[in-house]
């Protein structure tokens, strides 16, 4: 198996490093959407259109349920596995780290199977999510006023750094919302958005639903995936580096290993950092998706998505999974996703 480069390490590890500051504020972003949602018992209007907002409204319910009970749970479990990964590098010298490589190299397959098995969750997720947006589309094409709000909005950020984030802007149109998405994106560097969302937008309460749907909670879900896939990548890069270093001798793989060491290990208190503020906005999120309203109906569908997403992935791996992989699966249920919630918010 061929070594990959150093230079593909530090891009991995830039590249991961970027995408660990990015997808806290993705998740908030996401989670502040679904809040929006639901800031009202009502859309304000017996509308035709604001009717099929109450609909679109009532629909996503359950799929918030699915994420607050089941899928971000899991995400959280992925960033623990990402500071542990790092924790080898931090607190072993390189004599040591070469000592435990068979035991790293066995973390490492697991939290590359847990990403990809998260990421897949995530995109089933967003199937029904996708839907809802078709619908918001047409919603939002019915409201011309607010398409035009909107695209005025957007164009305060086309020439700014913060450009690539502009879906956020979304929540602009929620009052109070606006106020609490703002300073959190200030202190995340994106100091032109949150300046722009602070200003708000003045819109009637089922044309926020209908925007925040449509362009701000499946772009900002869609951001957090992009994020995943790339943690996915990291780690499938580290486990061909780790397994070259066991099948391979001499002294030029010692100089590679040496090497290979020194790069992680550079990286590792940002990287650590970066986890220490994925796990800072998660108490934002839990009281975001607190608000959701729920019902007995739904928990019972929740758990039976969670069934199902067991048994599909018992099948692709065996009954009995192994390592990270089986901790994974073992919280793969409300109460499990519940518990790991709560327990985030002590890593902080």
């Amino acid at each position: 198996m061929a070594l990959s480069k150093p230079r593909d390490t530090e891009t991995q590890l830039d590249q991961l490093d970027k995408h660990l500051q990015n997808i806290p504020v993705s998740m908030r972003v996401f989670s502040l959407a679904m809040r929006s949602l639901f800031a009202e018992q009502s859309v304000g209007s017996r509308s035709a259109t604001a009717q099929k907002v109450t609909m679109l409204r009532d629909e996503t319910r359950k799929d918030a349920m699915v994420y607050v009970r089941g899928v971000l749970p899991l995400s959280i479990l992925l960033v623990r596995f990402i500071r542990d990964f790092f924790e080898y590098y931090e607190e072993l010298d390189v004599e040591e780290w070469k000592e435990n490589l068979h035991d790293i190299m066995d973390d490492v397959k697991g939290y590359k199977q847990c990403c990809l098995e998260v990421v897949k969750l995530h995109e089933k997720m967003m199937i029904p999510l996708k839907t809802r947006q078709d619908e918001a589309k047409v919603i939002v094409c019915e409201l011309k006023n607010l398409s035009a709000k909107y695209e005025k909005k957007k164009v305060e950020l086309e020439n700014s750094a913060d450009s690539t984030m502009s879906w956020a802007v979304g929540l602009a149109f929620v009052p109070g919302v606006n106020w609490i998405a703002s300073p959190m994106l200030a202190a995340s560097s994106h100091d032109n958005l949150a300046e722009s969302i602070a200003k708000g937008v003045q819109c009637e309460i089922f044309e926020s639903s209908a925007i925040l749907v449509d362009k701000t909670m499946i772009p900002a879900l869609s951001a957090f995936i992009d994020g995943l896939n790339a943690v996915a990548e990291f780690f499938s890069v580290m486990e061909q580096e780790v397994e070259s270093f066991l099948v391979k001798g001499g002294k030029a793989i010692e100089s590679k290993k040496a090497l290979h060491y020194k790069l992680v290990r550079a990286k590792a208190k940002a990287i650590g950092n970066n986890c220490q503020r994925f796990y800072a906005m998660i108490p934002g999120v839990r009281t975001d998706l607190a608000c959701i309203p729920n019902s007995r109906t739904d928990e019972n569908y929740v758990e039976k998505w969670l069934t199902k997403q067991r048994a599909e992935i018992g099948k692709r791996y065996g009954l009995a999974p192994k390592g990270a992989l089986k901790e994974m699966v073992s919280y793969l249920s409300c109460q499990g996703g519940y518990y790991l919630t709560l327990q985030s918010g002590k890593s902080v």
